[in-house]
């Protein structure tokens, strides 16, 4: 009880340094616990919106065979079982395709899909389509009427690659949908479309029996946590025969796939419970350490003296130790609570900075619950506790093996010797530094620390490399300010931009830069050994007996051919303008990227100039039904395989073949895809916008992105988040080292000035130990931002620019980045204001009293 009431009492007495503890396990527990309750919430509202979006089960299975059902059905561990048929793609005139199904009300549940408008089928023929797939004002006018709609299905037969279509007739008695952030995935960039359905109640075979497929939901209620080791057993007792313990995510011979979003969403949670977030949370551990053992660190010659004094007095070295432990603890406690309900708040707002891995755009953090489990807290106290108790306990140990009039008179001793110095104050400085070089070198570590990782945060000095690979891109064209493109669920069939309303945007005084380009799947037909052997091997269907193989090639048409001329490698870009008899001229992107060896290469051997291939592209005749139509090509131009980067189709992921756009869309009878890119002037944006309206009006299924708007819009993000976080840590640690020190050093102050330094000098002394922190805080910071710069520029000229094609400019001179510039002038002038600021307390302190000073 003794040492509970001195420990309050000292406490009391010593109020800037206890609260100054207070804020440092406050900070401590906030990064921490903040950073755990943030990445913990994300991760299980993942999974929750993984199934309200994609569905309330964890597999399918798909097969051609009743029997393969029933057999799956009695597999241990596979409940809530569904199975449709699959009817293949559902394509109404101007609306977007979905996948049609015979209708099953668990099927359709198990989906998420919910009632929107009308009533679910009960009749031969009736049908429920999903709401996205239509116009809504055209919904209105179709429900409980006649839809009629082209039922397609794509197969290969014998290696050839086939397409099945047929007009039909269905009543439509209502419209399904799911959750808003369902469909938002369509609209991602760099989503290639989701799964609409429809639900369609029939007995008759709506395609020929040997097209029907079987599909399949079901949950898979096995104890097991690791997803791969479930769908191993899955696939073991369904058919031994195959290789069971590949990864279901490559897994395209069994016919059983898991839930997508569901599986990304589970999957992203586990690593992130073992290593996803491993470096961030390393980084606040780091920082959070790094905040209370920095501030220790400075009062430790006090603390040590405080522990010779109590000693000298009588005390026990065990009520030594639980004195101090009774003031961490109360001060832990303090500290423990205003730091969980500061984390809490941390987490809500910084929540957006949490996760490395998001499956799902959240840009409403607020909606998002919190979830905080007791082990996470516990885990974080934990993690400060043990922090605070080695860093009190270990110097309080060291303390306890000395006599306590050796620890009361230890002076300080230092190697420098002060006659070969001219001025004292320079010689006072470098004392103050180097006789506690822990002290010196803890507060420089803690304030290059947080300032290498702010400035690698928010530096700029090497965007002109980026910029660079930005200009070519193997993904998308971010150099376009607008790309207008079709839904990505839209079928080649899809209404297109009139020619007027394009000639409208070409004439806009300030387009410039226009792309229209129009493509379609394709076939090459091409004898097996003139195929690479990779390439070849990726495409080849089992069934194949021909000695020819068809392989997946983008067809499009070139609205303007001279734009290809810095891509022509042989040939002369203007012959496909013109027609050669019975061959349609074409420019050849002869490029494959070989995944295993990780390098370019051709996909037709030996191709040259004058080489004819019959090819096959999708089309659509009079009655609306698809087929493939054959046409013989001939190469009269020869790309280079940097066109694959630098096109500005992005669709050429593989090798790709271009024609004239008035033969393209003769041949394809308008089933193609059309997109349109431009950039634009400021001030043309007002006109172009009003177009665009007018366009969208008349297209309901057209996306129109505005790089110009989406860059002006301001949003609080990870950058702004980690810059305050950073910033604040540094500041309080330039603070906390200078404010301890001038409280740690008033009784040497006091001495010096009674053997007759001026306060004057007293004062420069703290500035410039204060400015001195911070300044050698930022050069350490800056020299380990260069070496880690010069590692990237290294990366770059080595592996990415050749991976890319790109000759990278390096520029001759490094330049470190401006940034660490203005972080050195930020901590040293906030340093300059904090040693200015408390330099004025030597002028309220008597001599005596601080010579007393205990």
């Amino acid at each position: 009880m003794f040492e509970f009431k001195l420990a309050l009492m000292y406490l009391r007495k010593n109020k800037r340094e206890s609260l100054s503890i207070i804020a440092c396990i406050v900070i401590a527990i906030t990064l921490i616990l903040g950073v755990d309750i943030g990445a913990n919430s994300i991760q299980l509202n993942q999974i929750k919106m993984a199934r309200e979006i994609a569905g309330y089960y964890d597999g399918t299975l798909q097969t051609d065979d009743k029997k393969n059902i029933e057999k799956f059905k009695k597999i241990n561990g596979v409940s809530n079982v569904q199975t449709v048929k699959n009817l293949g793609e559902f394509i109404p005139q101007d609306g977007l395709k979905t996948t049609l199904y015979t209708f099953n009300e668990d099927y359709l549940k198990s989906l998420n899909y919910k009632l929107v408008s009308g009533r679910l089928p009960k009749d031969e023929n009736e049908i429920v389509i999903d709401k996205s797939s239509l116009d809504k004002s055209y919904q209105q006018k179709i429900l409980n009427k006649n839809i009629s709609a082209i039922n397609k299905i794509e197969y290969s037969s014998n290696g050839v690659n086939k397409i099945y279509s047929k007009k039909n007739e269905y009543k439509v008695v209502g419209f399904i949908g799911k959750v808003d952030g369902y469909y938002e995935l369509a609209n991602a960039e760099g989503n290639d479309g989701i799964e609409i359905a429809s639900f369609v109640k029939t007995s008759q075979n709506v395609l020929p029996n040997e097209l029907i497929k079987y599909n399949t939901v079901y949950n898979l209620n096995i104890n097991e946590k690791n997803l791969d080791k479930k769908f191993e057993y899955l696939r073991k007792e369904y058919n031994p025969s195959l290789n069971y313990k590949i990864d279901i995510r490559q897994d395209g011979e069994s016919g059983i796939s898991s839930n997508e979003y569901l599986d990304s969403a589970l999957r992203c949670y586990a690593d992130q419970q073992q290593n996803n977030e491993k470096e961030l949370k390393i980084f606040v551990v780091v920082v959070a350490a790094f905040t209370i053992v920095n501030f220790f660190n400075i009062i430790l010659t006090k603390l040590t003296s405080q522990i010779g004094q109590l000693r000298l007095i009588g005390m026990s070295n065990k009520k030594v130790v639980k004195f101090y432990l009774i003031q961490m603890l109360i001060l832990f406690i303090i500290g423990s609570i205003i730091g969980v309900i500061s984390s809490v708040f941390f987490a809500r707002f910084g929540m957006s900075m949490f996760t490395t891995q998001n499956m799902f755009d959240i840009s409403d953090f607020t909606k998002v619950k919190l979830i905080i489990p007791y082990s996470i807290v516990g885990k974080a106290l934990i993690i400060i506790l043990a922090i605070l108790l080695l860093t009190v306990l270990l110097p309080i140990l060291k303390s306890l093996k000395k006599y306590p009039i050796d620890i009361i008179n230890k002076s300080d001793k230092i190697k420098y010797k002060t006659k070969n110095n001219k001025k004292m104050i320079i010689t006072l400085l470098k004392n103050n530094l180097l006789r506690k070089k822990s002290k010196t070198i803890m507060s420089i570590i803690a304030i290059s620390f947080s300032g290498t990782i702010l400035i690698q945060l928010i530096a700029t000095n090497l965007d002109y490399l980026q910029k660079q690979l930005d200009q070519n891109p193997s993904y998308y064209p971010h150099k376009y300010t607008y790309n207008i493109t079709p839904h990505c669920n839209a079928d080649e069939s899809i209404k297109k931009v009139s020619s007027k309303d394009i000639s409208k945007l070409k004439n806009i005084d300030g387009i410039k830069d226009f792309s229209l380009e129009s493509y379609n799947t394709g076939h090459l037909i091409i004898k097996k050994d003139k195929l690479n052997k990779v390439y070849s091997k990726d495409f080849e269907t089992k069934d194949n007996n021909t000695n020819t193989q068809e392989v997946v090639v983008e067809c499009s048409g070139i609205d303007n051919v001279n734009k290809l001329s810095k891509y022509v490698k042989e040939g002369d870009i203007k012959t496909i303008n013109k027609s050669d008899g019975e061959y349609i001229n074409i420019a050849v992107c002869n490029r494959y990227y070989d995944l295993i060896n990780a390098k370019n290469t051709y996909a037709i051997k030996d191709l040259k100039i004058g080489d004819t291939f019959n090819f096959k592209i999708k089309s659509k005749n009079s009655d609306g039904n698809y087929y493939y139509k054959d046409f013989k090509g001939k190469v009269s131009v020869l790309l280079d395989q940097s066109y694959s980067f630098n096109s500005e189709l992005s669709q050429y992921s593989t090798m790709g073949i271009g024609m004239n756009l008035k033969e393209f869309k003769k041949i394809v009878n308008n089933n193609y895809i059309e997109d349109i890119r431009f950039n634009a002037k400021e001030s043309s944006y007002s006109t172009i916008n009003k177009v665009l309206k007018d366009i969208k009006k008349d297209n309901s299924f057209l996306n129109i992105d505005n790089k110009a708007d989406n860059s002006s819009k301001f949003n609080i993000s990870f950058i702004h988040i980690i810059f305050l976080i950073l910033l604040l840590s540094a500041l309080f640690n330039i603070y906390t080292t200078i404010s301890l020190n001038i409280n740690n050093n008033i009784k040497e102050f006091s001495i010096l000035r009674s053997i007759g330094l001026p306060k004057k000098s007293l004062k420069k002394l703290v500035i410039y130990e204060s400015i001195i922190y911070a300044f050698l805080g930022s050069i350490v910071s800056i020299i380990f931002i260069a070496i880690e710069d010069l590692k990237y520029i290294k990366h770059l000229k080595e592996v990415s620019a050749p991976a890319l094609q790109v000759d990278l400019k390096v520029r001759a001179i490094y330049m470190p980045p401006k940034e660490a510039i203005i972080f050195m002038l930020i901590a040293v002038l906030f340093a300059f204001s904090i040693g200015y600021l408390k330099s004025r307390s030597i002028d309220k302190t008597e001599i005596i009293e601080g010579i007393n000073e205990n």
